[in-house]
């Protein structure tokens, strides 16, 4: 899928292909926010989740290589 198609779609139906299509490779604790890193057809998704929370508040393509490397150190090396 390209990365306008995954822009168009709702927050569920995000949430529904990364799990069926994306592989997460990394996350982190921002804020109040546990964040998950996926790799999607070749390009980056996260994740935001509220800590304590079962909630998925925001899902967007990272286009910034700050937010990857904030992830540096935390990727799951064995599951590349």
């Amino acid at each position: 899928m390209k990365i306008e198609e995954f822009r168009r779609l709702k927050l569920r139906d995000r949430y529904h292909a990364l799990q069926n299509y994306g592989k997460r490779i990394a996350s982190r604790y921002h804020g109040g926010f546990q964040c998950f890193l996926y790799d999607y057809y070749g390009y980056y998704v996260e994740v935001w989740k509220p800590v304590g929370i079962n909630l998925i508040q925001w899902i967007e393509v990272v286009n910034r290589d700050e937010v990857v490397d904030s992830y540096l150190g935390q990727f799951k090396l064995d599951d590349l």
